[in-house]
């Protein structure tokens, strides 16, 4: 019997690990959804009511916006003709021009030309808080609250500044919007206000001052670049002019005035001389460069080449001024995430301007390298003229200065050319700018907050589905719980079943001192206790178990008021004699429910296991006998006076006095004390509340006692919501439940 016994409890903890806890399944979760349809219902109206909410406090604003190209193909046309020499913006240039439209010489000359200053809506008081305070005092304004004292101090904290043309500045720069298109050469400049006339205006205005002063600095470096050339032509005049002096005067004091001692008809000298010439004329413009950075460090950023640092340096600038757009409109402008990104941009620049100045600085390098390279060719023809026999020392630096002047000369035709070229192009004025206008800015007829609407109103239900969703998951929250009989029988392979929750105080009352079956025998209540009442005779016919306990795995799951009213349902046979013993010497809920006037019990009782009858409280309308608990100290450890031998005794003589005993254990989780009450019970009624006990507490219980396993009888689901236990069941169909509720009226 023995080894039945224990391979019984082998199985039955084997089988419950393997299964392990129950997962709610699909038509749980559509169940706790239809449940709660009105508060998911609520939630969409009540997020689709604060988003139109949200549409009447923001402010109506309009956005007009204008598109420029940038011209390439007629610039480079005409510098390839002669007909201009003013420069030409490249793509990669097309990303500072974001800088140039927004910056503050190109602002200012609007906010002048507008007279913006003068304007109450740029320059004058207005409202300039955020989206935020505005819903917060539309909502205080219908509840009539007043506003914090922190917020007015910050309203008045909030003054215009002294120079109304710094104000509508910034009130400009912060409504202003430049952005390259996917195309590169392409650029979009937008401006929201609330007024579409003066944002259109605005945006116009931009375009016009930024095309104008693209043609006011195109003319101005064609102007610098002429003088410039001028004044190199005049250096190289004079530098000719003492080249031919030098000849005439080295001719003249060696005689060689009228002589042709010119007799190498071999043409090395020829190739020497011309390496010489052009040698020359890269160690002129070499130097023209390293005079003209030594002269105007600034002028590096135009003389230095850029490279593929600078390009790609250039690249990330845009991308980081993007970003930083981006950042100050959603945040603005003081954001710490928008000033580094301004620092890293600052950054940036200094970093393109040290490669530029690094490249200028290799101009004197050059220079250097074409000078030596000069002077390798003039030794390389001295010592051709020396072996060759061609002349004398006077001979070759004759040729050596007559090749200089020539050279000099060279240089000197070709700026004076340029510069004439120059002059032709400077007398007629410049037709093109840097960009030209692809759309102008029109008055938009509608907001900025209409185009979303759709989108504002779609995200609030949205938003209020998912709170609405997630406060009825968090009424009936499905995981790690039971809530069907099939879920327990799942988990622990033990037989379950559902008792409702009863409403009515009236019904919670007679449920508490055990007359519930009496007063409501047709009820669902009664009819399931019922099946508990027929699992303990079936087990008493087939094994004789007369002792039966009530457990469950934490306090307040409602095994007081099963072993009650379980106890009353054996009660109404006359022929039944039904002992309730209360074990629980913590909280003696059963006995403050059916026997509160006691003063002996069950300790007094394990003194004389004997004289039971002295301690049982007869409860007549119940046709039972209770054994109360009343214990007005605290006992330090309850769990040995259960485990005496006297508590044997005592079980032992009321088995023999009574028919069946319904003995409450404490609760598992809390207390051991149900391992000394273990022993004495042939059978268990396992009480789990209905959506609060957690699985793994229930699993974790059982394996515990895995010595009980096999003895519990049934598992009871108690306190089952009944709305949700009809959803949950709402496949045994409409008249399933109206059966007990008929009953229940009659």
């Amino acid at each position: 019997m023995t080894s039945m016994t224990d391979d019984s409890h082998a199985t039955h903890d084997t089988t419950l690990g393997a299964i392990g806890p129950a997962k709610p399944e699909i038509a749980d979760l559509f169940g706790i959804a239809r449940r709660g349809w009105l508060f998911i219902v609520a939630g969409t109206a009540l997020g689709f009511i604060s988003a139109s909410m949200i549409l009447t406090v923001i402010p109506p604003n309009y956005k007009a916006s204008a598109r420029i190209v940038f011209e390439r193909t007629l610039p480079r046309y005409m510098q390839t003709n002669k007909v201009t020499n003013e420069p030409i913006i490249d793509d990669s240039d097309t990303l500072g021009q974001s800088y140039v439209i927004s910056s503050e010489s190109i602002l200012l000359q609007v906010v002048k030309s507008l007279a913006l200053a003068s304007d109450p809506d740029f320059a004058g008081k207005k409202d300039n808080k955020t989206l935020g305070s505005r819903v917060r005092n539309f909502f205080q304004n219908i509840l009539g609250a007043p506003s914090s004292a922190k917020e007015l101090a910050d309203d008045q904290a909030i003054q215009p500044r002294k120079d109304p043309e710094k104000v509508a500045f910034d009130s400009v720069t912060r409504n202003l919007t430049v952005a390259r298109e996917e195309v590169a050469s392409v650029m979009t400049i937008a401006f929201t206000w609330k007024d579409p006339v003066k944002a259109a205006a605005i945006v116009n205005s931009v375009v016009d001052t930024y095309i104008n002063d693209s043609l006011a600095e195109k003319e101005k470096s064609t102007v610098v670049a002429r003088n410039v050339m001028q004044e190199r032509v005049e250096e190289l005049k004079q530098q000719v002019k003492d080249a031919d002096r030098a000849v005439t005067e080295y001719k003249s004091a060696n005689h060689l005035v009228g002589t042709d001692q010119m007799t190498l008809s071999h043409g090395q000298l020829n190739i020497l001389q011309t390496q010489l010439t052009r040698t020359q004329l890269a160690m002129a413009e070499a130097k023209a460069r390293m005079e003209r950075v030594a002269g105007d460090p600034d002028a590096s950023a135009t003389l230095s080449p850029d490279n593929e640092l600078i390009k790609k340096l250039r690249g990330e600038l845009q991308e980081l001024s993007t970003r930083a757009n981006d950042i100050e409109k959603l945040v603005g402008k003081n954001h710490l995430a928008a000033l580094k990104l301004r620092i890293r941009m600052e950054d940036m620049r200094q970093a393109i301007d040290a490669e530029q100045k690094r490249i200028a600085g290799t101009f004197e390098k050059d220079y250097e390298l074409e000078r030596h390279r000069f002077d390798e060719v003039s030794a390389e023809i001295a010592r051709v003229i020396t072996s060759e026999g061609v002349g004398g020392n006077a001979q070759a630096h004759l040729r050596e200065l007559e090749s200089a002047a020539e050279a000099l000369r060279i240089l000197y035709n070709r700026g004076l050319q340029q510069l004439s070229e120059m002059s032709k192009v400077d007398a007629q004025p410049s037709a093109t700018p840097y960009a030209r206008v692809l759309m102008r800015a029109i008055p938009p007829l509608e907001t900025e907050s209409s185009k979303k609407r759709y989108l504002i109103l779609a995200g609030g239900s949205v938003i209020g589905l998912m709170l609405g969703t997630a406060l009825v998951l968090g009424r009936s929250f499905p995981f790690g719980v039971f809530r069907t009989p099939q879920q327990v029988t799942h988990a622990t392979g033990l037989p379950c079943i559902v008792l409702p929750e009863l409403l009515s105080s009236e019904e919670r009352a007679s449920l508490s001192i055990g007359k519930y079956v009496l007063d409501w025998p047709y009820s669902r209540f009664a009819q399931t206790l019922r099946s508990a009442w027929a699992t303990i005779n079936i087990a008493q016919r087939e094994s004789g178990a007369k002792v039966v306990g009530v457990i469950s795995s934490n306090p307040g799951e409602g095994k007081t008021t099963i072993a009650i009213n379980l106890a009353a349902h054996f009660g109404r046979h006359s022929t039944t004699r039904v002992l309730l013993v209360d074990a629980d010497f913590h909280r003696q809920s059963l006995t403050k429910s059916v026997a509160p006037e006691a003063r002996v019990g069950l300790r007094e009782a394990l003194a004389e296991p004997t004289a039971l009858a002295k301690f049982v409280v007869r409860k007549e309308q119940l046709n039972i006998d209770t054994l109360p608990c009343p214990v007005s100290d605290q006992m330090l450890n309850p769990a040995e006076l259960l485990g005496t031998p006297e508590m044997e005794q005592l079980i032992k003589f009321a088995r023999e006095a009574y028919d069946l005993v319904i003995i409450e254990a404490p609760p598992m989780a809390a207390i051991v004390d149900y391992k000394m009450i273990a022993r004495h019970c042939e059978g268990f009624v396992f009480v789990v509340e209905w959506g609060k006990t957690s699985q793994r507490l229930v699993l974790e219980c059982l394996s515990d006692a895995s010595a009980l396993l096999d003895r519990v009888l049934c598992v009871v689901l108690n306190k089952a919501d009944p709305s949700a236990l009809r959803s949950i069941e709402h496949y045994k169909g409409s008249r399933f439940h109206a059966y007990y509720s008929e009953q229940k009226r009659a």
